[in-house]
């Protein structure tokens, strides 16, 4: 049921704070999109070689691992609205550092404060899953991870990359330090979630309890496999395009506008489609894409090949999403936060490994890492399948 909330317009079915972290995280992509197709550009401009940028995105990767680590406890004991504004005003400031740095090793007190702001990310997944019930869940994940901020980027990375051409690469840092303020003040508009009671408290597990049950494991290793493989192919194609084939900066961000198209489309497709309600069934369309990706890229020669490529890419952004909605299928409520903490944890762990070695394969060969991601992809396709069907079986057995 369709409900106003007033000064913020029509929930669209989410509820008041879901709509409210759907804005939030709408402003929060466009801040994302004005630097994350050019981001590797930027540190090579600051003398950075091709391993040294793996190095940079990788150890940014591992910092956002540190700051993690106690992100469940801390979702447990901080008002929730209070965490994901705090964390989330940190990148505000971590972005304005990034775009102040004039050597490469500079970017290192940004980058703590960008992993910093991470901390927030389960704790606004727990209010996400305790907000919505399983007939909807696929669906608030979708659109509040996929397809606002997939819209997002139909804009920012375009903008970015004129931005970019016509004054510099480092002011697209400031544009996202403006568009993440605005996605804080969202957040601040959070209503505070009823306190748990004492049972509720009891009953709530540390990360033993969620390790100990085996569904949030085998998913959480699911997307640990997924981003290592897929981050492993995709890290570095900003710059295979522009050393390979020559393409200008500008021509760069807008294939992250077309990468937004691909996600908006999947997503409005998921959300609207009955077929791809279960996420797991949703997950396994948008892997199959990224293998045909990789293939447009390699064997590409002209530029509406790498754009279809970047539309195709779009399944790589929704899986994000899709993996959050599945682990919240099958994790009870009581265990909701550790479970999300424990995804970013390993998933994180995927994300901050692949640039390392997407830049050790760079060095062999610019397409390497994409021939690695392509190979790869396929027995990760497989996994997905065989995740889904035992999912399938967890909730069988649980609804009998």
């Amino acid at each position: 049921m369709l409900r106003r909330i007033p000064g913020i317009g029509s929930d669209m079915g989410l509820g008041r704070n879901n709509l409210v972290i759907f804005w939030a995280m709408f402003f929060n992509e466009v801040s994302f999109g004005f630097y994350q197709t050019l981001a590797p550009l930027y540190i090579g401009s600051l003398g950075a070689s091709p391993r040294l940028i793996g190095l940079v995105i990788g150890i940014q990767g591992l910092a956002r691992l540190l700051f993690l680590m106690p992100a469940g406890m801390v979702a447990d004991r901080v008002p929730l609205r209070r965490l994901i504004v705090g964390a989330r005003a940190l990148t505000v400031v971590g972005l304005v550092l990034y775009g102040l740095a004039h050597t490469w090793w500079q970017l290192f007190p940004a980058i703590a404060l960008l992993a910093a702001g991470n901390i927030a990310f389960p704790a606004i997944s727990k209010v996400i899953a305790d907000s919505t019930d399983n007939k909807g869940r696929t669906r608030a994940f979708t659109l509040i991870y996929t397809v606002g901020p997939s819209t997002a980027l139909l804009l920012s990375p375009s903008l970015g990359g004129v931005l970019a051409d016509q004054v510099s690469l480092r002011s697209i840092f400031f544009a996202a330090a403006i568009a993440q303020g605005i996605a804080v003040l969202f957040f601040s508009r959070l209503q505070p979630v009823e306190a748990e009671t004492e049972e509720q408290q009891a009953a709530r597990g540390g990360y033993r309890k969620v390790l100990a049950y085996k569904p949030i494991v085998v998913v959480c290793g699911l997307f640990l496999a997924m981003l290592l493989v897929l981050t492993t192919g995709f890290t570095l194609v900003p710059n295979f395009l522009q050393d390979v084939h020559g393409l200008r900066i500008q021509t760069i961000g807008q294939f992250g506008s077309v990468f937004a198209l691909g996600s908006v489309c999947l997503g409005l497709l998921i959300s609207k489609v009955k077929a791809f309600s279960p996420p797991m069934t949703a997950l396994i369309l948008t892997i199959a894409l990224c293998p045909l990706a990789f293939l447009l890229l390699i064997s590409g020669g002209s530029t509406w090949l790498f754009a279809m490529s970047y539309f195709c890419r779009g399944g790589y952004l929704v899986s994000w999403g899709l993996i959050y909605a599945a682990l919240g299928e099958v994790t009870p409520e009581h265990l909701r936060s550790r479970s999300f903490a424990l995804a970013e944890l390993l998933g994180g762990a995927g994300f901050a490994i692949a640039p390392f070695v997407a830049g050790a394969l760079y060095e062999v060969d610019p397409a390497m890492p994409i021939y690695v991601a392509l190979i790869a992809s396929l027995p990760l396709l497989g996994a997905a399948i065989i995740v889904r069907r035992y999912v399938h079986q967890v909730q069988s057995a649980v609804a009998a």
